[in-house]
């Protein structure tokens, strides 16, 4: 069959294409970017539908999945990321949360569907066809093709600001249900002058800033929700996306991650929190022939890739390859020197972050951010002090594993010595009863805050112990020791 007609057969309304949804169904949405119009359509049916369950990762618009009038419709499960918008149902006990990691998502998908539970409908945002009738997933792929693959029905928002990549990265026409084709009206800066004129200077300054940051085809999905967000939303998507002043600590951070890195590794970035600055404070300006392989794309590595510092020459797979599953933590100048680059591929995250793909490539250093660790060495990189869920796993702890694995690898994990305005040291005794564990200690390797690198692999525990008192705060180390002594020698 001619794939136009076929598109042309599949193309209906919003309206239209979520009648496919039933009572009882599970919903999965592609990440990040949602399917504004088929989203829409979905929560309008809410008076016909019942216990529909929503399968969702850090959503950057709220639904209103959850409102009263809405409750016996739907039900919400995070999984990977919880993000901002969606926390408030976390803390209130009201979304349930899924632990998952990436490289397990297909497994668990044919799980479900082996007991009947699997994905029902699946909603995610494509390009248009190409002359061959692929779309693309652009510039965040993520677990997309396969989450799709996996689903009984398919539906795709249709998009024509979407980025065309390469990898990977595409969907034949002929193995989605229905099309909805929506592309986002652009913001324009007087328009944006008129949205915000009535907000305070300093969040207007805020969303100034993360106007500018953003290329014109985003500004709308993003400013769609933070113009109602409240101001500590706003303040967290600024942090996420490393606007803002870089503050004395993050510059000494860098400064002690800079002898780590080696000419010929192939790194890995996480991104919303200390890493994400690195490429921009020089940490591998001096290096040559690295390689870049994960999970997602931090502010400066497209640069490093254009520069050349990052070529990739030295991996032995995808050599000269620059490997991400998103790219959407490029500046604005760097997402227009991906789209249709083939230096840059995108990859099923199932694939990118699975421990036998990172520990593939030799001298694999994997840099991720932390929020605690204790004097064991475990590491805390989803919840704040207690079991709060702010964030989720991702792809840290298969990044990290895979990069202890890789022949000359090395995991490090960076905090900032202390929190609340330095009320708390990030580096504890022990973590508070019913505490997560993202990293557990026999996997600790690099530990790095502005005091310095403590580095634990090989250590036993009293050894572990002092190493990251030398890297706390001074004012928290002398009760640290106390604590010490107590847990872990007679």
């Amino acid at each position: 069959m001619d794939w136009r007609k076929e598109y042309k057969r599949k193309l209906v309304s919003a309206e239209e294409a979520v009648k496919v949804v039933k009572s009882g169904d599970r919903v999965g949405f592609g990440f990040p970017r949602q399917a504004t119009l088929l989203t829409a359509a979905l929560a309008a049916r809410s008076e016909e539908l019942e216990n529909v369950e929503m399968m969702i990762h850090n959503p950057r618009v709220d639904d209103g999945w959850l409102q009263p009038d809405k409750k016996k419709a739907f039900g919400v499960t995070m999984y990977y990321f919880i993000g901002p918008v969606m926390r408030k149902w976390t803390d209130a006990r009201m979304a349930d949360y899924l632990p998952i990691i990436f490289s397990l998502e297909s497994r668990a998908l044919q799980d479900w569907s082996q007991e009947g539970k699997g994905v029902d409908v699946y909603l995610s945002v494509v390009s248009p066809p190409d002359e061959h009738g692929f779309c693309s997933f652009g510039a965040n792929l993520w677990n997309k093709k396969t989450s799709a693959r996996a689903a009984r029905k398919v539906i795709f928002e249709v998009d024509n600001t979407v980025l065309g990549t390469y990898g990977d990265n595409f969907i034949h026409v002929s193995e989605v249900d229905y099309f909805v084709e929506h592309t986002p009206k652009l913001i324009s800066q007087e328009e944006f002058d008129k949205l915000t004129a009535d907000d305070n200077p300093e969040r207007r300054t805020l969303l100034q800033e993360i106007f500018n940051y953003f290329t014109p085809y985003q500004r709308s999905e993003h400013l769609s929700y933070l113009l109602k967000a409240d101001d500590a939303t706003v303040g967290s998507y600024y942090k996420i996306f490393g606007l803002g002043e870089i503050d004395s600590r993050l510059k000494d951070i860098a400064e002690h991650v800079k002898p780590l890195i080696r000419d010929g590794d192939t790194i890995q970035l996480g991104i919303a929190g200390i890493s994400s600055y690195l490429p921009r404070l020089g940490v591998f300006d001096d290096r040559v022939d690295l390689g870049y392989h994960g999970e997602m794309a931090a502010r400066g590595i497209g640069n490093l890739i254009k520069s050349g510092v990052i070529n990739g020459r030295r991996k032995t797979i995808h050599k000269e390859k620059a490997v991400f599953t998103s790219i959407e933590g490029f500046g604005p100048e760097e997402l227009e020197f991906a789209h249709e680059n083939p230096l840059i591929e995108l990859y099923d995250a199932e694939y990118v972050v699975n421990i036998k793909t990172v520990s593939a490539n030799p001298n694999m250093v994997s840099m991720n951010t932390a929020i605690s660790v204790d004097l064991m060495g475990q590491i805390n990189s989803e919840a704040t002090f207690g079991n709060r869920m702010i964030g989720g796993a991702g792809g840290q702890p298969e990044s990290h594993i895979g990069a202890l694995l890789s022949p000359g690898g090395r995991a490090v994990t960076l905090l900032r010595s202390t929190a609340l305005n330095g009320a708390a040291s990030c580096i504890v005794p022990q973590f508070d009863q019913g505490a997560i564990v993202t990293i557990p200690r026999y996997l600790a390797d690099y530990v790095v805050t502005e005091y310095g690198v403590a580095r634990l692999m090989g250590k036993p525990i009293r050894q572990r112990a002092e190493e990251l008192i030398n890297i706390a705060h001074p004012d928290f180390r002398s009760e640290l020791r106390k604590a010490a002594r107590e847990l872990f020698y007679p």
